[in-house]
C-alpha cells in the first residue's frame, strides 16, 4: 500500500544508478513521498547498462549462489579456458585474489544453503514488488508470466543437478520434471535432444529489459522525480552524515543517499565506510531472429551452459561469467563459439549475429546482494551486488529500501544482506 508522508517527514533522498535496481529504489522512495533524484551518466535503459543487456528472466527458481561445493577443482581451467562457461582473465588474478579466497570459503556445503536461502528469501518477494511497480508505471506489455525451463540432454546432466533441486524443494520452489513427449509438447520449438527438463512455474521474464526500465524512468520524472546525468565521485559530509553527492560539477543536497550503481559501487561504497569485494562478473549477449516456430519462455541449457529469453526483437542468447577488471576489453569468442550449439537446440534457428553485446554484473563472493545502511553513516544505503539476478531482484530492493529508510520491517531477517557479514 502508498504511504504518503506529510511534508515535514518527507526528505531529499539521491539514488546512485539507473538500472533496473535504481529506478526501483527511486519509484518506491517516491512512492512514499520523498523527493528523488537519480544520479547516473548514462540514459535509464541504454544499451551503456547492465540492465539493458540482460538476459530478461524474472527468476523464481535461481537459488544457486555461484561458488557452489567443488568449484575449486575447475580454477585451473577458468585460467587456460577463455571461452569457458566461467573464465578468469590472467591478468586480473593478482586482483581478484582477494575476491576468490573469500569465494572459495563460500564453496562449504553449509555456507552454500545460507546463501540460497539467502537469495530464495528474496526471490519470494519479487513477483508482488513487480506487480506494483508494473501497475503503476502501465509496463505489463513488458512482461510474461509463462514459468521458465532447464533442459538436460542426458541422463548425467540431470542427476548432476540434484543438489540445485535439494535446494529449491526446501525454499519452498514449484518445479515439475518433464520427459523428453512432456517437454515437446510444451515447448515444440525445442530440438528433440533434451532427455529431461525442469518446468519452474512460477518464473516469467521481460521481453524488453532496457524499455522496461526507461519507462520506469520516465513515470518517474512524470511524478516529479529528477534525473541528473553525471557519475558521482564522492560525498559531502555533515555531522557524520551524508549531507550532498558529488557528481560531475554540481554538489546534490540530500538528507539520504542509496548507493545502487552496481559494478561501480566499490569506490562510492569504501568512501561510505564498507570496502566491499565487489567485481564485475561479465555478461554476454548475442541476439538472433526468432524461428518460425519460436520459444514462449525463458529457457537455461544444462549441458552447454547458455540460455535463451523472448525478446521483443528476437532471441537473446545469455552465457557464462568472466570476471575482468570492469574497464576491459570485451573478448565475444566464447559466446559466437556456443552459437553452433544453439542451432541445435532450437528448430530452424537462423544464428546469423543481429547484434552483440556485454555487460557488467555486480557479484559479491557469496552471490548475496547487500541492501543494508551504512555502518558508518546513518543516512547512507547499499542496494548493490546482485550477481546475474539484477532483473529479478530490483524491485523487492526497491521495496526494502524504502522500508529501511522509513524505519519499517521489510518482513524478512535482513542479516544475511548486511555489511559485516
Amino acid at each position: 500500500m502508498e504511504t504518503k508522508l506529510n511534508s515535514s517527514e518527507a526528505r531529499d533522498i539521491a539514488v546512485i544508478g539507473a538500472g533496473i535496481v535504481g529506478m526501483s529504489c527511486a519509484l518506491f522512495l517516491q512512492r512514499d513521498g520523498h523527493r528523488v533524484t537519480v544520479i547516473d551518466p548514462v540514459e535509464p535503459g541504454s544499451d551503456a547498462q547492465t540492465s539493458f543487456g540482460n538476459a530478461g528472466s524474472i527468476s523464481m527458481s535461481s537459488v544457486l549462489p555461484t561458488a557452489l561445493p567443488g568449484i575449486w577443482r575447475k580454477l585451473p581451467k577458468m585460467l587456460a579456458d577463455p571461452t569457458g562457461p566461467l573464465a578468469i582473465r590472467w591478468r586480473y588474478l593478482a586482483t581478484l585474489a582477494p575476491f576468490l579466497v573469500s569465494f572459495l570459503r563460500n564453496t562449504a556445503r553449509g555456507r552454500v544453503e545460507a546463501n540460497s536461502r539467502a537469495i530464495a528469501a528474496l526471490i519470494n518477494g519479487v513477483f508482488d514488488a513487480y506487480d506494483t511497480l508494473v501497475a503503476e508505471t502501465g509496463t505489463q506489455d513488458l512482461i510474461i508470466r509463462r514459468g521458465s525451463l532447464k533442459v538436460y540432454k542426458t541422463d548425467r546432466s540431470f542427476a548432476a543437478a540434484a543438489f540445485e533441486r535439494k535446494l529449491l524443494s526446501e525454499n519452498g520452489f514449484e518445479f515439475e520434471i518433464l520427459n523428453s513427449d512432456e517437454l515437446r509438447q510444451l515447448e515444440p520449438a525445442l530440438a528433440p535432444i533434451f532427455e529431461h527438463a525442469m518446468y519452474l512455474p512460477q518464473s516469467g521474464g521481460s521481453t524488453n529489459p532496457g524499455q522496461l526500465v526507461r519507462r520506469f524512468a520516465e513515470h518517474f520524472v512524470a511524478r516529479g522525480g529528477t534525473i541528473h546525468r553525471a557519475r558521482a565521485t564522492g560525498f559531502q559530509f555533515t555531522d557524520g552524515s551524508v549531507s550532498a553527492v558529488i557528481a560531475g560539477s554540481q554538489n546534490i543536497a540530500a538528507d539520504a543517499v542509496v548507493l545502487a550503481a552496481g559494478s561501480w559501487s566499490r569506490g562510492l561504497a569504501r568512501q561510505l565506510g564498507a570496502p566491499v569485494m565487489l567485481e564485475a562478473e561479465r555478461g554476454y549477449h548475442v541476439m538472433l531472429a526468432k524461428p518460425p516456430v519460436t520459444l514462449q519462455r525463458f529457457t537455461m541449457f544444462a549441458d552447454t551452459q547458455f540460455a535463451l529469453g523472448v525478446h521483443d526483437d528476437g532471441l537473446r542468447v545469455t552465457t557464462g561469467v568472466e570476471y575482468a577488471s570492469v574497464d576491459a576489453p570485451p573478448d565475444y569468442r566464447r559466446i559466437r563459439a556456443l552459437l553452433p550449439q544453439v542451432a541445435e537446440s532450437v528448430r530452424g534457428l537462423d544464428i546469423t549475429e543481429r547484434s552483440i553485446w556485454m555487460g557488467r554484473r555486480p557479484t559479491l563472493p557469496n552471490s548475496v546482494p547487500m541492501i543494508a545502511r551504512s555502518p558508518r553513516h546513518a543516512n547512507a544505503y547499499f542496494a548493490f551486488g546482485h550477481s546475474h539476478l539484477g532483473l529479478t531482484m530490483g524491485p523487492v530492493t526497491g521495496r526494502i529500501i524504502a522500508d529501511l529508510v522509513a524505519n519499517r520491517d521489510p518482513g524478512i531477517d535482513m542479516t544475511p544482506y548486511r555489511v559485516n557479514r
